[in-house]
């Protein structure tokens, strides 16, 4: 895996956590070219990183080609951008199940007793995998984002001042989580109608999300081709543009390892009771090991983009 480098103003920090691979990955850029747009991504995949790998190392490629393609032809270019994300994830997710189904065609033609003694590996690790996306534009001060899966973004943004004793006693009473994304799972009856009507059969358990087929607990992915006949699909699900205001402290984009022990509100507490903020890729760090040391069992990625310096890019 390639690591991205921080920059001056996108900090990233991952974990393999308690497992013993790493599926998470992670990308972004500050400024792409001719647009003065920022983009990150966290893509936390499944059954391996097959997909999470791939997506990551075509995504900026494939969104930048569509953006250069139609930008001369554009009036609206928040809407080109938008557009623009929808169709380079739904692209990704096309390219990966044909690859994958080419993939499989090699194996047969070329080697017959490869799949027929490595199955279970082959089922788990190709037929199976598949990976979240969650990925935030900043764009002149407004931030969109794009969701497919269980990851999250979300903004920690200072709340209303206390001004209990006068003019001289006020004071911040914290940050407050503005959850930017759903989690896509069965507990939303939109998603749920949608999975039920491509007959898809749910598995319930106490305490735990809903599966599919006794084993999947998404309703939307990248890849995971063997489950995209019962209703699960890679649209990802977009919000409208958000200004971004000068009580926009932090912009985080994170895996859903890190929810595993921490509530979206409890990152930002984290954020707020932490003095130094000098440096980000720090914090990034030190909000990974707090994740870990409250209980998470999952890989841990997390991307923190201050935003209060107001020099976003």
């Amino acid at each position: 895996m390639s690591i991205p480098k921080p920059t001056q103003n996108c900090h990233f920090a991952s974990s393999e956590g308690r497992k013993c691979h790493q599926e998470d990955r992670v990308t972004w850029h500050n400024g792409l070219e001719e647009v003065k747009v920022g983009a990150v991504a966290v893509f936390d995949g499944h059954f391996g990183s097959i997909a999470s790998e791939m997506a990551s190392h075509i995504f900026l490629y494939k969104f930048m080609r569509k953006l250069n393609n139609s930008i001369e032809q554009s009036s609206n270019l928040k809407e080109l951008l938008k557009s623009s994300l929808v169709t380079t994830i739904i692209d990704i997710d096309a390219e990966f199940s044909e690859a994958r189904t080419q993939l499989l065609l090699i194996f047969l033609l070329c080697d017959f007793n490869f799949l027929l003694f490595n199955d279970l590996h082959y089922s788990k690790r190709h037929r199976y995998t598949g990976s979240t996306a969650v990925v935030a534009l900043i764009y002149n001060n407004h931030v969109l984002v794009a969701n497919v899966g269980d990851s999250k973004a979300f903004l920690c943004s200072q709340k209303k001042i206390s001004q209990e004793a006068g003019e001289g006693a006020a004071s911040l009473a914290g940050l407050r989580a503005e959850e930017l994304t759903r989690d896509h799972n069965v507990h939303r009856l939109d998603e749920r109608a949608r999975i039920e009507a491509s007959e898809g059969v749910l598995k319930f358990y106490h305490d735990f999300v809903p599966l599919l087929m006794s084993h999947f607990p998404m309703t939307r992915a990248i890849g995971d081709v063997m489950w995209k006949r019962y209703g699960v699909i890679a649209n990802p699900e977009m919000t409208d543009w958000r200004s971004l205001t000068s009580k926009d402290e932090f912009l985080v984009v994170a895996s859903d390892g890190i929810f595993e022990s921490l509530a979206p509100q409890k990152v930002c507490d984290f954020l707020n009771e932490v003095e130094d903020h000098s440096d980000p890729s720090l914090l990034a760090q030190q909000l990974i090991q707090k994740a870990y040391l409250e209980g998470s069992s999952d890989n841990l990625s997390v991307v923190l983009v201050p935003l209060g310096s107001g020099d976003l890019l």
